[in-house]
């Protein structure tokens, strides 16, 4: 599904409560989610997640993209480096279902009314897509990685 012009509207409009309150979703977001899916916790640094680095970045993350969804150049290096680090961690497409939905969870158990089914639709419309292009990155890096670990492979049996 498409991110349509009065979805980025309201995406944008929550900016202010991103603002506010992005710390405390992402915090809520990652008790969450590791509560329902352990397994997906060793992905993430939990030293960060202790001293509350890896909530802040998230927090970061997601209002440079509600801010900037007409532009979404401006967040590519960020987005590369984010899309090594998951490779580094071997994220894998399976992983972004869950992670958008304790996303949306966090944000509306956090704003409440305020996270009307509008706006919760909209984010995870804008989710999905940030998801596929994050994928298709992620894809490409990790066919690079294989061919190089194909191609080391070839020169030590020689």
């Amino acid at each position: 599904m498409t991110l349509l012009d009065h979805q980025k509207l309201l995406v944008k409009s929550t900016v202010p409560a991103l603002t506010k309150h992005g710390e405390e979703i992402t915090r809520v977001f990652y008790q969450r989610m590791f509560a329902a899916h352990p397994e997906i916790a060793p992905m993430f640094n939990q030293d960060d997640q202790k001293n509350g680095e890896q909530p802040k970045r998230l927090a970061a993350a997601i209002l440079a993209y509600a801010g900037n969804l007409d532009r979404l150049d401006l967040l590519g290096p960020a987005v590369s480096k984010i899309e090594h680090r998951h490779v580094a961690t071997k994220v894998r497409p399976e992983h972004y279902p869950i992670v958008g939905k304790y996303l949306l969870i966090a944000i509306k158990e956090v704003l409440g009314d305020a996270a009307t089914p509008e706006i919760l639709e909209a984010w995870g419309v804008a989710y999905d897509e940030l998801a596929q292009i994050m994928i298709g990155h992620e894809a490409a890096i990790y066919a690079q990685q294989e061919k190089e670990q194909e191609q080391e492979e070839e020169v030590a049996a020689v």
